[in-house]
């Protein structure tokens, strides 16, 4: 049973529909267990308020969490070295 819920900006869903299929298989895994509040590897981005980053392979998927409707935003998913800027 998924606890949050998880939304994709116009942005991250460009991002998803780029990736290989093995890439996209992965991420999705990954969101189901964040949604259900398994123990991921999520660590905030340093100087930003309420930014995390996901590590799929050699993408990172950031993302907003909203706690007051449950709602986990993926604002972007790119590659290392684009993803941060």
């Amino acid at each position: 049973m998924a606890i949050w819920r998880i939304v994709f900006s116009k942005d991250a869903h460009k991002g998803y529909v780029k990736l290989d299929k093995g890439y996209q298989e992965k991420i999705n895994k990954i969101l189901s267990l964040l949604s259900s509040k398994e123990r991921i590897d999520i660590k905030p981005i340093k100087g930003e308020n309420n930014i995390y980053r996901l590590r799929a392979g050699k993408y990172r998927v950031l993302l907003k969490f909203y706690p007051e409707d449950k709602t986990i935003l993926v604002f972007k998913i790119g590659s290392r070295g684009d993803v941060y800027k």
